[in-house]
């Protein structure tokens, strides 16, 4: 399984999805009509196929993960303070910092909404440990996962990242919402990801 949760630096069980949020399968599409002259459309369509060969380069398969997650990856670590924290986000751009441990291991993850939401309910103390803001605990994606199921996975969670961790259980890297968008909007058809 490439989906992994973890609490504090400790692997815990996979949540099972929730009827209401899981994507049901559509059946492919039947033929339009069929060809009267099966030979003449096949050497249109050729035809047609390589002019477009000629005009436009064939785009490179995706099918992974670590084909388009950030790496390296910009991490936090859990003794740091808040200000830290949002001084990195400032300097980034990143609107999710993974907390780890010493070791790189997982332990929550920090997104500036987290941030917000406190500093309009009450006043942040920039002192007090990150760990007291982040998110636990929190979904992580192994590298040679199918982005497909990545996106499925943020989907039905309804979150905007996720760690890429490797086979370790180590934060190799970061994917969001954008690099799913910026991968569909230059590769163009998903059967490509096959």
């Amino acid at each position: 399984m490439s989906l992994i949760v973890f609490d504090m630096g400790r692997r815990v069980e996979t949540p099972v999805r929730p009827e209401k949020t899981r994507i049901n399968p559509t059946q492919p599409s039947q033929a339009i009509s069929p060809v009267a002259n099966a030979a003449d459309a096949y050497t249109r369509s050729q035809s047609a196929y390589d002019n477009q060969q000629h005009a436009e380069h064939q785009p490179q398969a995706v099918a992974y993960v670590s084909d388009i997650m950030h790496r390296p990856v910009r991490y936090i670590h859990s003794d740091a303070s808040v200000l830290q924290a949002w001084e990195l986000m400032q300097q980034t751009g990143y609107h999710h910092i993974p907390v780890v441990a010493e070791d790189l291991s997982v332990y929550a993850l920090l997104s500036d909404r987290d941030l917000l939401q406190q500093a309009l309910t009450a006043s942040i103390n920039w002192q007090q440990p990150v760990l007291d803001f982040a998110s636990h605990p929190v979904l992580c994606i192994l590298e040679q996962a199918d982005i497909r199921q990545c996106a499925r996975t943020m989907l039905e969670y309804q979150i905007g990242a996720l760690p890429v961790i490797n086979d370790d259980n180590i934060l190799s890297g970061m994917i969001t919402r954008t690099d799913i968008l910026r991968v569909i909007s230059h590769y163009g058809p998903m059967e490509l990801w096959a």
